[in-house]
């Protein structure tokens, strides 16, 4: 299981990226759910090949709150 993180959406093509910066081209329909830009996942590659992935909602609002809050720091300036 690989942490990842939703990039971008080119056409039915999910741009993920690790914390590495590693960028993984995944088929949008891969997905049971609906994809955001920003959304934190969890996705199993079996083969070096995506197979399933699941939404980290807690992680993802985190993230979201804390761009928020660096967002508002920033205006503050």
């Amino acid at each position: 299981m690989k942490k990842l993180q939703v990039d971008r959406f080119e056409g039915e093509i999910a741009v993920l990226y690790d914390e590495n910066k590693r960028i993984y081209d995944v088929p949008k329909d891969l997905f049971g759910f609906t994809l955001h830009e920003g959304d934190i996942l969890e996705v199993k590659f079996e083969e070096d090949k995506p197979v399933s992935a699941r939404f980290l909602e807690e992680e993802t609002e985190t993230m979201r709150n804390r761009i928020k809050a660096l967002k508002a720091k920033l205006k503050r300036k």
